[in-house]
């Protein structure tokens, strides 16, 4: 009886053994890699809180993910070298690299677009594309236009109550920074609503300005001024920091949140 007992009490131990190594495995499989080191900015522009349930379901379901740029000069590509080295088209490859599932990202950008006018094209243009995801940029052209405020709030409100029906994720980015326009353009007002209406809608923001502000602070990619080819290779390299970490901040928010519960030894 004794032995009998002695073998249960081990074959127990050994169970909750392996249990243990394949939760830790387990955590060490989902640890989401960081973005590269040359890409760095605070914790603090980004939301810990943030979340995708859309792209998490279809990653748990090991689904494609669809996902839509909507935007306006920058993300169609202009100031860099190739509108192929602008960030929708790295967002895509940044995020084949991280993910197990098909990735398509389809850039429905516009030259000169406000927010009202990327509104009334969501229906053709982004719904009917049945995305998982719309990464929406705008702010810029409202600020150079000097749309009211409370214009450009409605817009927002109107944009984001359209996609959450449709239970399509958003993230939002604010305005692209560069010092010279700042001295021109007052984005601050459109930057400030941007995250309040991000925080009254619990969705993603991509803090681009704040983010560009840091690395023009730091020279993080050198002066942003020169000779016209190093100025388009500064901003290739912005671009590919900007799909570094959306493909992050993407990666994170689909990843598991829990690990499954172990079995109960028997």
């Amino acid at each position: 009886m004794r032995a009998t007992h002695l073998i249960r009490l081990v074959g127990a131990l050994l169970l909750a053994t392996s249990s243990a190594y394949a939760q830790v495995a387990l955590a060490e499989a989902d640890e989401v890699a960081g973005p590269p080191a040359q890409c760095s900015a605070p914790d603090s522009f980004f939301g810990e809180d943030a979340a995708l349930p859309a792209v998490s379901a279809a990653l748990a379901a090991h689904k494609p993910l669809r996902i839509v740029v909507v935007g306006s000069a920058s993300s169609m590509g202009a100031g860099v070298s190739d509108p192929g080295k602008a960030y929708p088209a790295r967002l895509q490859a940044a995020l084949a690299r991280r993910l197990a599932v098909g990735v398509t990202v389809l850039n429905k950008s516009k030259l000169h677009d406000t927010a009202a006018d990327m509104v009334r094209r969501f229906p053709a243009d982004v719904i009917a594309e049945r995305p998982t995801l719309v990464i929406w940029q705008t702010g810029t052209t409202d600020a150079v236009h000097h749309i009211e405020i409370r214009e450009f709030d409605a817009a927002l409100a109107q944009g984001l109550d359209l996609l959450a029906a449709k239970q399509i994720d958003v993230v939002l980015m604010d305005p692209q920074y560069s010092p010279h326009t700042e001295e021109l353009i007052n984005f601050n007002p459109y930057v400030q609503d941007m995250h309040l209406i991000a925080q009254s809608h619990d969705i993603m923001l991509f803090q681009r300005d704040a983010i560009m502000q840091h690395w023009v602070g730091e020279e993080q990619f050198g002066p942003d001024e020169g000779t016209k080819k190093e100025e388009l290779q500064h901003a290739d390299m912005i671009h590919e920091c900007i799909a570094e970490l959306l493909a992050w901040m993407i990666d994170l928010a689909g990843a598991p949140t829990e690990l499954p519960a172990a079995a109960p030894a028997r």
